[in-house]
């Protein structure tokens, strides 16, 4: 009885300890699919594009404005374990490779590149490890297409 106590200590603690790398990983890989996703997003709403029949705007802007239709999109994919109010999105946009200048005001025009930042807090809980958080981060860079 005493060595199944000694040894259940050890053998709990590392089962607890995989599900939450398990669960760290999976966090750290949900991160990387939304910044992947958010620049694809970015990508095709850049200052060209436009809604087929009335030819209205769809291009989500620069800026905070950006930031805000980014995190609104990701939020509406958000997957289990994953708070939406806790991502953070920041966009850049810069002149395309090998370009001197941007092609628009912005730089959100056709040829030019835009490049997503997400940022996630990860809190972790191991038993007999005092709980602790850091943030997991993920950027992705694309040539805007519209």
């Amino acid at each position: 009885m005493i060595e199944f106590a000694v040894s259940g200590i050890v053998l709990f603690a590392l089962i607890f300890g995989c599900i939450v790398f398990s669960m760290g990983f999976y966090t750290y890989s949900v991160v990387n699919g939304y910044a992947r996703d958010a620049s694809r997003y970015a990508m095709v709403h850049g200052i060209g594009c436009t809604i087929p029949p009335g030819g209205s705007s769809c291009s989500i802007g620069t800026g905070s404005t950006a930031n805000t239709a980014l995190k609104t999109f990701l939020n509406q994919e958000i997957f289990p374990g994953i708070n939406g109010n806790n991502l953070a999105v920041t966009t850049t946009y810069a002149h395309g490779p090998g370009a001197a200048s941007c092609n628009a005001n912005a730089c959100n025009g056709a040829g030019d590149q835009v490049t997503v930042n997400v940022s996630y807090p990860y809190l972790y809980a191991v038993p007999f490890v005092p709980s602790s958080s850091f943030t997991m981060r993920a950027t992705s860079t694309m040539v805007i297409s519209q």
